[in-house]
């Protein structure tokens, strides 16, 4: 079975992506367990917590279907195409949504420590979208036909 490398590429950028999905979401509920166990935390980063809680199961199901798609697309499998491209294009909508998000909402006298931390946050957001647009682009270069050439000038 011959996968070819467009696909391999595409599958190992959403291994790592929804390596670092899972591992984030499993982060989010290591911090709910100790919040509810009564660490000390403000009350607006409780109120943020609860709120990254509530839509825990949608991050929890993007990191599945990435890793399932990505063992799929290794795996030469069909459907596999259909299922990183959706979770490529969900990405990506929500990346540039979100920078648009961040950018829009900088505050241009904020001190600068809050003005690093955005940075960071663009760069974090960036990274993923552009990895999953990435994505979008290895898969789109798989289905274009190869031309065999003989190597002879007409």
């Amino acid at each position: 079975m011959h996968v070819h490398p467009s696909r391999v590429l595409a599958g190992v950028l959403l291994i790592t992506g929804g390596s670092v999905v899972a591992v984030a979401a499993l982060a989010v509920v290591f911090a709910r367990i100790l919040v509810d166990a009564g660490m000390t935390v403000r009350a607006a980063d409780a109120a943020l917590l609860g709120d990254i809680v509530a839509v825990l199961p949608f991050v929890v199901a993007f990191a599945v279907a990435n890793l399932v798609a990505a063992f799929g697309l290794l795996n030469g499998r069909a459907w596999a195409d259909s299922l990183a491209v959706g979770s490529a294009v969900v990405a990506v909508t929500v990346g540039a949504l979100g920078l648009l998000l961040v950018v829009v909402g900088r505050d241009p006298f904020a001190p600068v420590a809050t003005a690093r931390s955005t940075a960071d946050g663009i760069g974090i957001l960036g990274g993923f979208t552009i990895s999953y647009l990435a994505i979008i682009v290895a898969l789109l270069a798989a289905r274009v036909p190869r031309r065999i050439t003989t190597g002879v000038a007409a």
